[in-house]
């Protein structure tokens, strides 16, 4: 009778050990993929702040191309009145005059 329960006892035993060795290789490959989902986590988190400061640099530097180019329109915008007065000064300048008699 005992050794039949021996028996039993030493197929349950190595079962158990068989389920722990598997179950073993399993939480490892588990870790594997816990370490390489960090990674992975770490790297997204460094694009995302390199990405938030792309935006941060884009936004002030937006700002200052417009500040410079509203100057550069004023400008423009001065150059071209003083251009238009010029011409009409020129084209006053060319016209023949009419000849109007002294009295």
């Amino acid at each position: 009778m005992s050794s039949l329960a021996n028996i039993i006892l030493f197929i349950a035993l190595v079962t158990t050990s068989a389920m722990v060795a598997v179950m073993y290789r399993k939480l490892k490959r588990l870790d594997q993929y816990h370490a390489e989902y960090k990674r992975i986590f770490d790297k997204t988190g460094e694009a995302l702040m390199g990405a938030q400061n792309a935006v941060a640099s884009f936004g002030s530097e937006g700002r200052e191309t417009l500040a410079l180019l509203g100057t550069r329109i004023e400008e423009a915008q001065a150059a071209a009145q003083r251009l238009e007065e010029l011409t009409r000064s020129a084209n006053e300048l060319t016209q023949p005059r009419s000849h109007v008699p002294n009295q």
